[in-house]
């Protein structure tokens, strides 16, 4: 399933003008509602969604598809107090990869 190596980088200065000049739309359309949920407990979370944003474009490149077929909020980064993140999946994401456990990107 992975294909290769995936990293992004995501300045945090830039998705803070974002969340100013589009608050939830912005939110919306990429996060899932535990990542907003999250970001919104936040007094800044522009770190947060920007750290969300890379790994999720990164997750893309190293599936070797990018987001032709599925968007940034068809996977959802979760991360537990003390434990490494991993990703959840929309439904649409895991018709179109039936062999994407999400265990297996923990």
């Amino acid at each position: 399933m992975i294909r290769g190596h995936g990293i992004d980088i995501v300045e945090i200065d830039r998705v803070r003008r974002l969340l100013e000049k589009y608050g939830d739309r912005f939110l919306e359309k990429f996060f899932g509602d535990a990542e907003i949920e999250r970001a919104k407990k936040m007094k800044d979370p522009a770190p947060f969604i920007a750290s969300r944003f890379a790994a999720k474009e990164a997750f893309s490149k190293a599936l070797g598809t990018g987001f032709i077929d599925f968007g940034l909020k068809d996977i959802v980064v979760l991360r537990d107090e003390g434990q490494p993140p991993r990703f959840s999946f929309s439904e649409k994401f895991k018709q179109l990869f039936p062999e994407a456990r999400q265990e297996d990107f923990s």
